[in-house]
């Protein structure tokens, strides 16, 4: 959230556009923003662009008036986009993307206030590149610095919250007593997947560390990714040892993100990869584990809220890139081969003992 002077507001407060169309965890991570915008111009009406996908990340948030959904691919779906956003006629544009895309729309707001994401391309490339070691300043920072024009500051702690539904509410009541989850039972939360190979740790770790998890404390498993992601969540389950029930629930086959982010408020625990989904469950109150392989917390991209990070801290080669790599460069893929189960069980259960 942000302190400071409330925006001056003419006697209609501006309209306030709010741009970031990808991905997953670059829309969540605007949460704190849109918090900003709230509390320095609360009658401001705020609109959100991004792809519908997205949409379920912020379209709880109590200061947004309305999501304008990128529906579709193609010139057509992006005119229609284009079209929508027009007729709200924003007074103030926050690109959060600095994308082409995010480019074409601005050209047709003439005569909004722009201020545009500084993503730091350039440092973290470098970092990438070992020409610096100086860490990116973190994405929710950078998105703060957005506001400063507008004589908005962050305050020094700043919360990071990701808003559902009413109905989302009573779906996660709904969903737990179906499954005969009581509020007392600790449930934990994975999320094995991640666009990029290099930031996926190996699916038979996955299943040893969850076997171990339902021997050692009894807990009830929720398996998070996307539909795509669901065959890996079948592999991993058919790997462990117990029976189907101890084995978990595979969420990606039919749940919606709308309500895997609702569900992620239950998680006692959550242990994922450098993923979108890691920064969902930390918005929505999770102790997060978070395993790093060709990416590094230096980047700017690590877990808001309290986390543990699990990585191959000495290896030179890392970061071998700044979103990760469909296979390692150099064929050894030591981030990941040299992360073993015992090295990633001992974090989750410091893990444990901590928010005891």
């Amino acid at each position: 959230m942000a302190q400071t002077e409330t925006m001056p507001e003419k006697s209609a407060p501006p309209k306030i556009l709010v741009m970031r169309y990808s991905s997953l965890g670059d829309v969540a991570l605007t949460n704190p923003l849109l918090d900003g915008l709230q509390a320095a111009s609360p009658r401001s009406p705020i609109f959100y662009a991004t792809k519908s996908q997205y949409a379920p990340v912020v379209q709880a948030h109590p200061a947004v008036t309305r999501v304008l959904a990128l529906k579709g691919r193609g010139l057509l779906g992006l005119l229609d986009h284009i079209s929508e956003v027009r007729a709200e006629k924003p007074d103030v544009v926050l690109d959060l993307h600095d994308s082409l895309r995010s480019h074409i729309v601005g050209f047709f707001l003439r005569g909004a206030k722009f201020l545009v994401y500084d993503k730091e391309a350039l440092e973290r490339r470098m970092l990438v590149h070992k020409l610096t070691q100086k860490p990116s300043m973190h994405t929710i920072q950078k998105y703060l610095k957005v506001l400063e024009p507008l004589g908005i500051k962050p305050r020094v702690r700043i919360p990071f919250e990701i808003h559902v539904s009413k109905k989302s509410q009573s779906f996660v009541r709904d969903f737990m007593e179906r499954r005969k989850i009581s509020t007392a039972q600790m449930v934990v939360g994975l999320g094995p997947g991640a666009r990029w190979a290099t930031k996926q740790w190996m699916p038979e770790r996955y299943a040893e560390l969850a076997s171990r998890l339902v021997e050692d404390y009894r807990c009830t498993l929720l398996w998070f990714g996307s539909r795509e992601e669901a065959p890996l969540i079948r592999k991993i389950q058919a790997r462990m040892r117990g029976t189907t029930l101890e084995r978990g629930i595979n969420l990606a086959e039919g749940n919606s993100l709308e309500e895997a982010i609702a569900l992620l408020g239950r998680c006692d625990l959550f242990i994922g990869n450098d993923s979108g989904l890691t920064h969902l469950a930390s918005g929505r109150g999770c102790r997060v584990v978070v395993i790093y392989g060709s990416t590094t917390p230096s980047l700017g991209f690590e877990p808001w809220g309290p986390h543990t990070v699990v990585e191959v801290a000495s290896l030179p080669c890392r970061p071998c890139d700044v979103h990760g790599k469909k296979s390692c460069p150099l064929g050894h893929f030591k981030c990941m081969e040299d992360l073993t189960v015992d090295l990633v069980e001992g974090a989750v259960k410091r893990s444990i003992r901590r928010s005891r």
